[in-house]
């Protein structure tokens, strides 16, 4: 057993150390081109399919590692793309633009944290995945249990449980330089 903490081996199975490590909780091992990730008792939480320099993670939906995972895949640049045919998350590594950090959270989490943002009228703006390009959220309105976000060129409808990857600005005490003309 490693001294490894389940934080240090999550983030080792994230950068595809292909090297067999354990500790109490948790469970790295190498599988031809892939590493998989394994609860205590055998439980697969992930696999990390390493295929040249682009790489995909699976995620059990299930899994009690489930919200860690997340968060330090978004902390690693890796954002869901969606639920594979098994009902595993996908991620896949999209760099975020300076400046942001990313959140994968339900809309309703969006709507509070644009309030309060758009409430500071700063430079930089809340954005959501479109495609292949990230857009400034312009508007956000509520309705029969339904948000509906507004971005240059497009809108779109989201049950209010829905979950969304959506770019915040990074707080600092420096001012922050603006990324898209108004």
């Amino acid at each position: 057993m490693s001294k490894l903490n389940d934080v240090e081996l999550i983030r080792k199975f994230i950068q595809g150390d292909l090297s067999f490590l354990a500790n109490q909780n948790l469970r790295l091992e190498p599988v031809f081109n892939s590493a998989q990730l394994l609860a205590k008792r055998g439980e697969l939480i992930a696999t990390a399919k390493l295929v040249g320099k682009i790489r995909a993670i699976l995620v059990r939906q299930s899994s009690a590692y489930q919200e860690l995972l997340n968060r330090i895949l978004t902390e690693h640049q890796y954002l869901p793309i969606g639920i594979n045919d098994q009902g595993l998350v996908e991620y896949e590594h999209s760099p975020i633009p300076s400046g942001y950090e990313a959140n994968y959270t339900e809309v309703r989490h969006l709507w509070k944290a644009w309030r309060t943002h758009y409430s500071r009228k700063t430079n930089l703006k809340i954005l959501i995945r479109s495609n292949q390009d990230w857009l400034p959220i312009q508007k956000i309105e509520f309705g029969q249990e339904n948000f509906f976000l507004h971005v240059p060129g497009d809108e779109k409808m989201l049950c209010v449980s829905d979950q969304i990857i959506w770019l915040s600005p990074i707080e600092s005490d420096e001012p922050a330089t603006q990324i898209f003309n108004d």
